[in-house]
């Protein structure tokens, strides 16, 4: 049993909205509910004073932050070191992607946590170079119960299994640029591409809105076989009911989603921005490569891969018992 001043502190924001961060930490915090050895309490650090979340931490011995900003993961691994906290950060995206700035923002957070959790081999190597307490892990928890669809959208799916031969979805949280001037989830692209592939189509998961306000704010046609759910909804649950699950971003960490899609026996096809999961089907970014994927799948060449998934969730009760 975790002595009662090592009570585990997991900063972070829970849905809504819907994020592969929150969706984590919602996962990640349930899980941990059910351990008898395990002391944890959440603080959102988004509904909460920055004075409610210093009185979190100096509560607790152990803090475990798991968030998308770099400055915020440095001030609290400041405030951790000087206070002689335990320090876990995770690192949900791919390491040395941002700008220089950032980037040496990192650097100083790798050297001051007390273990760093990455998500990529990428991630894991670069992370070394700079620090030895660093572990590979991965974001895949299961949901703890199901989640369920609205009728609304259980129509659309009867509808779109008896028109088209394959079902294909992508989902993207937010509308994100790269440091590049890129759209990350490559909507616009997706959306082109399924112009061309008309025995297929994708369900695009928007449960924030902001995708089909960006869309419509640049006056983009959407295709007769592309469909975007704005509503709330699991997209776990929507994985369900596809083929196929469509990653095809210009950065990634370690994709929830396709953990999701993997661990429930779906075809992945993914860019190779970064290293995959076993079982997925990688690619380049180009329209010609994915629609011969697509081809595949359509006539059969290309059946799921079934693979084992780890367990976030098993991982980080080996890691709290071990401190």
């Amino acid at each position: 049993m975790i002595k009662s001043n090592n009570k585990i502190i997991i900063i972070g924001t829970l849905p809504p909205p819907i994020g592969g961060v929150s969706i984590y930490n919602q996962r990640l915090y349930d899980y941990l509910q059910n351990e008898k050895e395990i002391e944890v309490e959440f603080i959102d650090y988004k509904r909460r004073s920055i004075f409610g979340v210093l009185i979190a931490l100096f509560r607790h011995k152990i803090i475990f932050l798991n968030c998308s900003s770099s400055l915020f993961k440095f001030f609290l691994a400041i405030v951790s070191r000087m206070f002689n906290k335990k320090f876990l950060v995770n690192f949900h995206g791919n390491l040395e992607r941002h700008s220089r700035a950032i980037n040496l923002i990192d650097k100083f957070i790798l050297k001051l946590a007390t273990l760093t959790i990455v998500l990529n081999r990428q991630s894991f190597a670069y992370a070394l170079k700079h620090t030895d307490k660093v572990f590979l892990g991965t974001a895949f928890i299961p949901p703890s119960a199901p989640e369920g669809l609205s009728p609304e959208i259980k129509n659309l799916l009867a509808e779109c299994r008896k028109k088209y031969k394959v079902i294909c979805s992508s989902n993207a949280h937010n509308v994100s640029i790269d440091k590049y001037g890129k759209e990350i989830y490559q909507v616009r692209f997706l959306l082109d591409l399924f112009r061309e592939i008309t025995d297929c189509c994708v369900l695009f998961s928007d449960p924030s809105g902001k995708y089909s306000k960006y869309l419509k704010r640049h006056k983009v046609d959407i295709p007769s076989n592309v469909f975007i759910i704005k509503e709330t909804h699991s997209y776990f649950e929507l994985l369900k009911e596809t083929d196929v699950m469509l990653r095809i971003t210009t950065t990634d960490g370690d994709s929830i989603s396709v953990r999701e899609a993997l661990y429930l026996h779906k075809t992945v096809i993914a860019s190779n921005v970064v290293a995959r999961p076993a079982g997925v089907i990688v690619v380049s970014i180009n329209k010609d490569i994915i629609k011969e994927q697509l081809r595949k799948v359509v006539n059969g060449q290309i059946l799921p891969i079934i693979v084992k998934e780890e367990n976030a969730g098993e991982q980080m009760v080996k890691i709290f018992k071990s401190l």
